[in-house]
């Protein structure tokens, strides 16, 4: 056969044009897929996540709600509990109240403890001394108290041995005790005028320009204010000089008899402490019922070198007024209207017995 010749091949640019085209064809769908599968792995995975994150959340929460349940249940056992603890702390706080009481209950009604041996034994020895002191005054006075009367005063200063007159110690002030019905009372002026002065300068009348109060005024103040002691009440009035004079009225259930004057925690003995010797004197204002007491008191005040006087009394009220001082309308005109004394010769008036001089 004869061979063909090369010039007889046909042209292959077609083929490879082809070629390269559906080359360019393929990487361009290669392109577009690769594209495309890009973005579906993109959004798959972000539906992925989204799904997930949906999923976390609902886990979460039902976790907290879970924990909320529970938390919950705690918090209602714990105020079960917590109101279980307070009625037994209610309970136990009413029962230590309940055994408080009883037990100051017991303690009132326990008896005092015993003093020792040798303070009774001190005790008894005065109580006898004591005992015989008096049994020896009384008998002096015994023909005064058997007969009944009451006497004046000339009579028991005469029948009574008493120690001679003598003077207090210069300087020194009074303190008075009152005798009556079996009883001592002790009457501290400085402290009632003090109270009253007090009482009055701060909330009281005033005075005019002479110093002199309204007198209605004046009485119904003080006597409102219930000025006191532990034994007596002051009350005021005024008199027909336009003095305002100053009374005590006794307390009732107050005042000491001769058997409380011994015992430490009398009123007497009390008195007596807040007094030096040296700085007053004791003035005793007897009633025939009270001369027994009296005669207690004074032993008790001779033991303890108390210069003390006293004076028989026998009147209807506890106490003499006291002049404190103050003075009513009108006082300063009366004075000066009265008449001026016609002087008088003839004997001299006897000098007054000083006020401190003692029995």
């Amino acid at each position: 056969m004869r061979k063909k010749k090369k010039d007889d091949v046909g042209s292959l640019d077609s083929l490879l044009d082809t070629i390269t085209t559906v080359v360019g064809i393929l990487i361009i769908l290669l392109i577009v897929v690769q594209l495309g599968a890009d973005s579906a792995v993109k959004r798959i995975v972000d539906e992925k996540k989204e799904e997930n994150s949906m999923e976390l959340m609902e886990l979460a929460m039902k976790q907290f709600e879970d924990q909320k349940k529970n938390l919950t249940e705690e918090k209602k056992k714990l105020q079960l509990q917590q109101a279980f603890q307070d009625k037994d702390q209610q309970k136990l706080i009413q029962e230590i109240n309940k055994l408080e009481k009883q037990l100051s209950d017991q303690k009132k009604g326990m008896p005092p403890a015993p003093p020792s041996l040798q303070n009774l034994r001190q005790e008894k020895s005065k109580l006898s001394n004591q005992k015989n002191s008096i049994e020896v005054k009384f008998r002096k006075v015994k023909g005064l108290l058997s007969s009944g009367t009451v006497q004046d005063s000339k009579s028991m200063s005469k029948d009574i041995s008493l120690p001679d007159p003598k003077p207090a110690v210069p300087g020194s002030k009074p303190f008075r005790f009152l005798c009556r019905e079996g009883k001592i009372y002790p009457i501290d002026e400085s402290i009632l005028y003090a109270r009253v002065k007090s009482s009055l300068s701060k909330s009281g009348p005033k005075p005019n320009k002479d110093g002199e109060y309204d007198s209605s005024a004046f009485i119904n103040f003080v006597n409102s204010q219930k000025i006191s002691t532990s034994c007596f009440t002051v009350k005021v009035s005024v008199d027909g000089g336009k003095v305002m004079r100053f009374t005590l009225e006794r307390k009732r259930g107050t005042g000491e008899g001769k058997m409380d004057l011994v015992k430490p925690s009398s009123e007497y003995l009390k008195a007596l402490g807040g007094l030096s010797p040296k700085a007053h004197y004791l003035l005793f204002e007897v009633f025939p019922d009270s001369f027994s007491t009296y005669l207690s008191a004074r032993e008790l005040s001779n033991g303890r070198k108390f210069p003390a006087g006293w004076k028989p009394a026998n009147r209807p009220n506890d106490w003499w007024g006291f002049d404190w001082g103050y003075r009513a309308k009108g006082r300063k005109a009366m004075i000066a209207a009265r008449p001026k004394p016609k002087s008088v010769s003839g004997k001299p008036v006897p000098a007054r017995k000083p006020a401190n001089v003692l029995d």
